[in-house]
């Protein structure tokens, strides 16, 4: 097993809009963000750095295969939690995300569903969200439903983090 650095820059061809007042975004930066691929090659991806031209908040752009705060990719971590082989992790990583998921599937779950409310007339969004109902079934299967639930959530404003760290 090599392992290869690898640095990519990441870039969106659409425009970008702020989650939280739905104005334009302009680009202020780029910043390194490193991952680890399931086979354990790493990659560095530049990514950019956003800025909201009505609340002055500032975004990354993020790719489908980061997870926000975890340095694995979404495929390496969909894998581990499915039971897959995962070679590049050690247990207690792979034990930590299926803790991590089992404490945030309902809010996952919970969260979909509110987000199917809200966007009933976009039938786009109904169906990327209707793929992965339900999550407890979809989690036995490795098939990119992670990325496609992080893309959903993180993208509606919705993803669960903390500002700060306690000691």
């Amino acid at each position: 097993m090599t392992r290869v650095n690898l640095v990519f820059l990441i870039r969106s061809r659409e425009k970008s809009i702020c989650p939280i007042c739905e104005h334009l975004l302009n680009v202020i930066g780029s910043r390194k963000r490193g991952i680890i691929e399931d086979d354990g090659t790493k990659k560095m991806l530049i990514i950019r750095r956003l800025k909201c031209e009505c609340c002055n908040r500032i975004h990354h752009e993020l790719p489908s295969e980061i997870v926000p705060y975890k340095r694995y990719s979404s495929e390496a971590i969909e894998k581990s939690i499915c039971g897959t082989n995962n070679e590049a992790c050690e247990f207690s990583t792979i034990r930590s995300w299926k803790i991590w998921f089992y404490l945030l599937e309902e809010y996952f779950e919970a969260t979909l569903e509110a987000i199917k409310i809200l966007y009933i007339n976009y039938t786009e969004l109904q169906n990327e969200i209707s793929l992965l109902q339900p999550l407890k079934r979809r989690k036995n299967k490795s098939d990119g439903w992670l990325k496609r639930l992080v893309r959903i959530i993180v993208n509606s404003n919705r993803w669960v983090h903390t500002r700060s760290a306690f000691s």
